[in-house]
């Protein structure tokens, strides 16, 4: 298979939906010997910041030497983002090659599975598979949906990691906080340390229960004493990284190349399980901690893709991202000179109003497009709920254009646009991915489940 037939070839699997369960991937896993026990691993669950964490807990560890396995979902252009070593994506003929190496193994020896298997098992399979194959030192995994029936769940990692929790994915994950939570905490491990920043009451007291259950010792999370995040000059130049004080096991001076307050609670997170796996022997120095975090790259997260003017990506996807992205505007607010636009496509299944409330105020105009999927909202329906929302507070409406598709929304902006405005482009990682493509001249691969 040539790689665009590979990727059609996964994306055919996306036929099969959503199917929560293990039983699928125990089976997948069972065929190649499992792969998933040939490394040690990390494993990060969360409805916010698990990404961010996970990327900053491979970071350190590549710097202290380690061949760091990253696993990740979703992916903005290209299908191999998903599947790094080092920050090195996996090749596109590792990938054909191992799709060819699976699919063989489930039609020869499975072909039942091979009919029902789903696009996430088969890719953490291949991703399992191929850390094996390269022999990574350790592997971070981070969940894709849940945690209880997630496909990475057959790992057994030396640290589990649960980061906030929120509404999201109510059809697979349950209705309210508390029910999130008991799928979440489905990743805890017998006497595996658990860290854990989660702070709803309710939630706290299901996660201490669980890990009770299951002789799991909750690590203490390190405290923050003094902080100072980026802000935006009046000329839209952003300033400093993040710094940070960190008391934990020790004491750190943290900088980090990210935007947004969020991000500190994703630090504290990934110190406290670099101090976790630091207890359980891996070798891994102050410095090479603080040279770590300076090395963090994320995409799509607060990223900035363009200066003068200024263009911010961020796949804020449900209302607890939005309520982040939403507070790192307002703080822009006294620097910003020019003009707010934001460009947004959402799924339909998302609480488009508590994704929306949070940057009314701040957009003086809304681009509405659609991405290239069928989970995508009509942008007239985005349209209805931002005026509905503006009458409700007897507001005057904002200016709002829709556009057919995001590359038709950039280009449209690409001509409005003076060198002091800011845009911001969000709702989903699928439109970011789109607009990064628009904007950078490289189009996004097949698949974006």
């Amino acid at each position: 298979m040539t790689y665009a037939e590979t990727i059609a070839y996964l994306y055919k699997m996306q036929r099969h939906g959503i199917k929560p369960g293990l039983a699928r991937m125990t089976s997948l896993l069972a065929l190649f010997d499992q792969p998933q026990k040939a490394y040690k691993s990390v494993h990060i669950a969360g409805t916010n910041g698990k990404g961010s964490t996970a990327a900053m807990v491979a970071a350190v560890l590549e710097k202290a030497k380690y061949r760091v396995g990253l696993y990740t979902s979703p992916h903005l252009l290209d299908f191999s983002e998903r599947i790094r070593i080092n920050q090195a994506p996996i090749s596109h003929k590792e990938i054909v090659k191992l799709t060819q190496r699976l699919r063989e193994k489930l039609e020869q020896n499975s072909p039942r599975l091979a009919e029902k298997i789903t696009f996430f098992e088969f890719t953490t399979g291949l991703a399992f598979l191929y850390f094996a194959e390269k022999a990574v030192d350790v592997a971070v995994i981070e969940v894709g949906l849940g945690g209880r029936f997630d496909a990475t769940n057959l790992i057994q990692p030396l640290v589990s990691s649960i980061t906030n929790i929120d509404i999201d994915h109510e059809k697979y994950l349950g209705t309210t906080i508390s029910e999130v939570a008991q799928e979440k905490a489905g990743i805890i491990k017998k006497s595996v340390p658990l860290i854990s920043t989660a702070s709803q009451p309710e939630v706290i007291s299901i996660i201490e229960e669980i890990a009770r259950l299951k002789k799991a010792p909750i690590a203490k999370v390190g405290q923050v004493k003094q902080a100072c995040t980026t802000t935006l000059s009046k000329k839209n130049t952003l300033t400093e990284p993040i710094k940070l004080h960190y008391t934990g096991l020790k004491n750190y001076i943290i900088e980090l190349p990210l935007l947004g307050k969020h991000q500190i609670e994703n630090m504290t997170t990934s110190l406290s399980i670099i101090e976790s796996l630091q207890n359980q022997g891996l070798s891994i120095s102050e410095d090479d901690i603080v040279e770590g975090f300076k090395n963090v790259r994320l995409e799509g997260r607060l990223e900035v893709i363009q200066k003068n003017p200024l263009i911010l990506l961020d796949g804020a996807h449900n209302p607890a991202g939005a309520r982040a992205l939403g507070a790192f505007l307002e703080e822009l607010d006294c620097g910003v000179q020019g003009k707010h636009w934001l460009i947004s496509g959402m799924m339909d299944d998302k609480k488009i109003s508590e994704m929306i409330t949070p940057l009314l105020d701040w957009t003086d105009e809304f681009i509405l497009t659609r991405p290239k999927t069928a989970r995508a909202a009509d942008p007239q329906k985005i349209e209805k709920t931002i005026c509905s929302l503006v009458d409700q507070q007897q507001k005057q409406r904002p200016l709002i254009t829709i556009k057919e598709s995001v590359a038709d929304a950039i280009t449209h902006l690409k001509s409005q646009m003076k060198t002091q405005d800011l845009l911001v482009v969000t709702g989903s990682f699928y439109t970011v991915g789109e607009a990064k493509g628009a904007l950078t001249g490289t189009p996004p691969s097949l698949i974006r489940g």
